[in-house]
């Protein structure tokens, strides 16, 4: 995929705002609040890409064009086509490619007039893929310092989530904001519907909670003193691991877990391209969280952990979609958006409620999607691996992605509005071009000091030059 030319930099303080709001629209998932995220998403987009396309153009300013490149159109198309078949009105289609029993086709009074069991659900969720879609692609073309106002904002809005979680907790809130009801006051789970999406929420800002604190440029960060910087870094890591490790989220704690490592490790081993001082603060960070979070107390975490079959009604929901559902519609799809009405025909009495989520994403989107849908996975992923390269900002954002990629097995926070914009963010930035970084001189003293390495007094008396690639 190409990277289109810079956007304007008010892109980003329109981003900002579903970045801040959408949070704060979860404390219980009913159709008017996930309809409402859904509208501000949009018109967020909207209103973005207008800025993006119809900006005034000075007339000393070289005309470019900030259309995507063709390998963003490729994937626009592949997945608009599909969709659009999914809900083009031919009982052919519904006959040939449709997710509907024999006994459906027997009945005379009733005859499946399109591919996907809920047109309309697949046009919302095409409405919502093309917002996301946006997004992506004007965050790829924002400048760094642009896009560091959208780290911020993440930022701020995890350490908000965890922070009124934890007050929520102690007080014995029953309530969020004084308006809805919390679904439960036995665990943390901050202004979300359940202690699951919050954590993976908090995951996926985790990695990010330390890299703005030493980002090159960052807003009302850089230029403070580096004992301000690692405080900042090693209390914002500590709040947001300590939510969510008290939060009893096993999956949320898992993702987290592998996320932060993997951030970490990329870290130390690209430690020679960094000053010192930009690792250490990393780990302490890490400790830090868990001192806290044992602290807070893991009783909740460790009794969930050592109940087996705490999540039966996933499991079996798990083996019937494999077993039951056939195989021809796992490889053209059930249509966008339809996995609800298709659960139904196999759900047990055994399983009640309303499953609207299959409680993993990665099931979910190959359930509906079929072998589409698996391609357009590839497309990116392939888009990635080879745009991959390390520098402090892209590990913080790599980390963030490993730890939704784990909670996307057995969970549904992929769906979330308000994990979706900063999962959109994150792929932008991460699809921009593997570049060269700027390299620049770091000042030593001529004198060697007594504890230093022969590696270093080399290295110093030849001038070294290393690549600043806190960017």
């Amino acid at each position: 995929m190409g990277r289109s030319s810079d956007m304007p930099p008010l892109v980003a303080l329109v981003l900002v705002v579903p970045i801040l709001v959408l949070p704060l629209m979860l404390p219980v998932r009913t159709p008017e609040l996930m309809a409402t995220s859904g509208v501000i998403l949009l018109v967020s987009a909207l209103l973005a890409t207008a800025l993006a396309l119809f900006r005034p153009i000075p007339a000393d300013e070289p005309q470019r064009t900030v259309l995507p490149a063709r390998g963003w159109w490729l994937f626009l198309v592949l997945m608009s086509g599909a969709v659009l078949l999914q809900v083009l009105p031919f009982s052919w289609l519904a006959r040939t490619f449709g997710p509907y029993p024999d006994v459906f086709w027997s009945n005379p009074f009733f005859e499946p007039g399109f591919w996907s069991p809920n047109p309309a659900a697949t046009l919302r969720a095409w409405a919502i893929f093309m917002a996301l879609f946006a997004i992506t692609w004007l965050v790829h073309g924002l400048d760094r310092q642009a896009r560091n106002y959208l780290w911020l904002a993440v930022v701020a809005s995890a350490l908000f989530q965890a922070g009124f979680g934890l007050v929520s907790q102690l007080v014995g809130a029953e309530t969020v904001f004084g308006i809805w009801e919390r679904r439960s006051t036995n665990f943390i789970q901050g202004s979300f519907s359940n202690r699951n999406l919050f954590a993976a929420y908090l995951a996926l800002a985790w990695p990010l909670s330390v890299a703005v604190w030493w980002i090159r440029d960052m807003p009302g960060l850089s230029k403070l003193p580096k004992e301000l910087r690692v405080t900042g870094s090693l209390v914002s890591s500590a709040l947001l691991g300590a939510a969510i490790f008290t939060s009893a989220s096993r999956l949320g704690a898992m993702g987290a877990s592998i996320g932060a490592v993997t951030a970490l490790l990329l870290l130390t081993s690209y430690r020679g391209r960094m000053p010192p001082y930009a690792i250490w603060p990393a780990w302490l960070a890490l400790l830090g969280a868990f001192l806290l979070a044992v602290w807070m107390g893991l009783e909740p975490l460790a009794d969930r952990l050592a109940i087996s079959e705490a999540d039966g009604h996933r499991r079996i929901a798990f083996e019937l979609m494999l077993t039951d559902l056939p195989l021809a519609w796992w490889l053209h799809g059930t249509g966008l958006g339809g996995f609800e009405a298709v659960f139904k025909l196999i759900q047990p009495d055994q399983i009640g409620g309303w499953w609207d989520y299959a409680h993993s994403d990665v099931l979910q989107w190959l359930l509906e999607m079929g072998v589409v849908g698996l391609v357009l996975v590839l497309m990116v992923a392939a888009a990635l691996a080879r745009q991959a390269r390390l520098s402090l900002e892209r590990i913080a954002l790599y980390g963030g992605l490993t730890a939704l990629l784990v909670v996307a097995t057995a969970d549904f926070s992929w769906h979330m509005p308000a994990t979706q914009v900063v999962l959109a963010a994150f792929i932008g930035t991460l699809l921009r071009p593997a570049g060269v970084a700027k390299s620049k001189p770091v000042v030593r003293p001529e004198a060697a000091s007594p504890g230093r390495t022969r590696r270093r007094r080399k290295r110093r008396r030849a001038g070294d030059l290393r690549p600043d690639l806190i960017d």
